[in-house]
């Protein structure tokens, strides 16, 4: 296990996160199939990360309903997803101080990931850390951000400049932040750190 993993996993322990660690995503998914309740509804939004494990398939075969808005993009699968057994989703950013941050567009991401589903689970990869909270959000507005606006193939500013220029673009997908420093009250939340690069 490398040194910032380790130290991720420590911080986030010690914030009260339920952390655990995942050598590469087959590990990964056997964690989420053990974490996933019996006959669970199950909220994927939007996460190249989580379905990079196989958990997604894995979950319909063993007969789990699953709100995945990539299959479904009707705007019913995003409310269904705010009131799920339980939640996969990974974060754009991941710091080394115990801190996980969001950024999201429509919402459906962030925020059952603070209310809602009983269960929150994150499927985060090592290139995902940081050292600390202010580079984590910098990460978003320089890695995550843009590089997903390209493969959407928006035509916003920092799909062009590959950085975040704070726009007013009506396509902007930077619309609302989530920092977790703890778990919230009512939620059990396990972050999966994964010893492998997964996602943006």
């Amino acid at each position: 296990m490398e040194e910032k993993i380790e130290k991720t996993i420590e911080a986030l322990k010690k914030h009260k996160f339920n952390a655990v660690y995942a050598k590469d995503r087959h590990e990964a998914k056997e964690k989420i199939m053990e974490l996933v309740p019996r006959d669970a509804a199950v909220a994927v939004p939007g996460s190249a990360s989580v379905r990079a494990t196989g958990a997604v398939e894995a979950l319909k075969e063993k007969g789990h309903e699953v709100f995945d808005h990539w299959s479904d993009p009707s705007p019913l699968v995003r409310k269904k997803q705010l009131t799920a057994d339980a939640i996969l989703l990974s974060a754009n950013a991941l710091a080394m101080t115990g801190q996980i941050v969001n950024m999201d567009g429509i919402g459906n991401r962030v925020a059952p990931s603070i209310f809602g589903p009983a269960r929150v689970i994150f499927v985060v990869g090592k290139n995902k850390i940081t050292a600390d909270l202010e580079s984590a959000r910098e990460r978003i507005h320089k890695i995550a951000a843009p590089r997903r606006a390209l493969e959407l193939k928006l035509k916003v500013p920092c799909a062009e400049t590959g950085e975040c220029t704070d726009c007013n673009s009506p396509l902007r997908i930077c619309r609302a932040e989530v920092i977790l420093h703890r778990p919230p009250s009512l939620t059990h939340t396990t972050v999966i750190v994964v010893d492998e690069e997964l996602g943006d």
